[in-house]
């Protein structure tokens, strides 16, 4: 997910994006789909031409990185697949486009690909809610998704088409503020879903991933506050998020580590006590979020 400003080359960004989830996905799945598949020059070619500030990992590669820390599939935690036309604020149609898009990531990673279609069908709806529902039909992305739920790694690359195709979308149309709240969206469900998995397992790699991933929360906050003037719900929303920065950043291991909070590179693992102070705070973010 890139949002344009400055002038930043990102070459070959969403054919990394895409082999990493593959690796994420496994190999069971071999027959590739050969229906419209960009390859890897016309992806290149597309996507460096873009000028952006932040970048951000998309809800995709979020999952990808807690998957590979051992992050397992626990039924009942992403959002209830209610009608998207209870959201009636562009701005809660777009971060829940993005709640929907990281539970669609969660499923296609973790197998379960029916599941996985309704999300992509939610998330359609709520896209034709925001009059962008276009994007899902560019190189028949919803037909293909349908035809290939059997093909893990057919499916993953179809979410990350979806992503590139989106983004180019929005840009082209100058939405990017659109771009930075589904993201919110979809940064608060994938950190709620591992925080749920962490509960239960007790796993110091996600542990470890919880933080990492907290990293990016500054990046979003700057990327949603240089959107602002293009909608003042915007500014409810960065209040939110703030909330939970200050929260870690409030937290003993990582005041006494100051670079914890903006190197992805220092490696931090957080007590049982902090990692539920900060997944209280992001599990009633995110309550917030889905009921609108």
């Amino acid at each position: 997910m890139f949002l344009k400003k400055k002038s930043f080359a990102l070459k070959g960004a969403f054919f990394i994006a895409a082999s990493m989830i593959f690796a994420a996905c496994g190999s069971e799945n071999t027959k590739e789909e050969n229906i419209n598949t960009p390859s890897e020059d016309s992806i290149v070619a597309e996507v460096e031409t873009q000028e952006i500030t932040y970048s951000l990992p998309s809800p995709l590669q979020i999952a990808s990185i807690f998957k590979k820390s051992g992050l397992k599939y626990k039924a009942g935690i992403t959002s209830k697949m209610i009608d998207p036309a209870k959201y009636t604020t562009n701005i809660n149609k777009s971060i829940n486009l993005g709640v929907y898009t990281a539970d669609l990531s969660y499923a296609v990673l973790n197998k379960q690909n029916q599941e996985a279609m309704t999300y992509m069908k939610l998330s359609r709806k709520l896209a034709d809610n925001l009059g962008m529902g276009s994007v899902f039909d560019q190189g028949n992305l919803s037909k293909r998704f349908e035809k290939n739920l059997s093909n893990d790694d057919s499916l993953a690359f179809i979410i990350a088409e979806l992503q590139m195709v989106t983004d180019m979308y929005l840009d082209e149309n100058d939405q990017q503020q659109v771009t930075s709240i589904v993201f919110s969206g979809a940064w608060i469900e994938s950190m709620y879903i591992a925080s749920k998995v962490f509960e239960k397992e007790k796993d110091k790699s996600l542990n470890n991933k919880l933080a990492e991933q907290m990293t990016i929360l500054g990046s979003i906050i700057n990327a949603l506050k240089a959107e602002e003037k293009k909608d003042p719900e915007i500014s409810g929303l960065i209040a939110d998020m703030t909330t939970v920065k200050e929260i870690y950043d409030a937290l003993p291991s990582v005041k006494n580590n100051p670079e914890a909070s903006e190197d992805i590179e220092t490696e931090l693992t957080l007590t049982d006590d902090e990692v539920t102070q900060l997944t209280s705070k992001i599990e009633a973010l995110r309550f917030k979020f889905i009921n609108g």
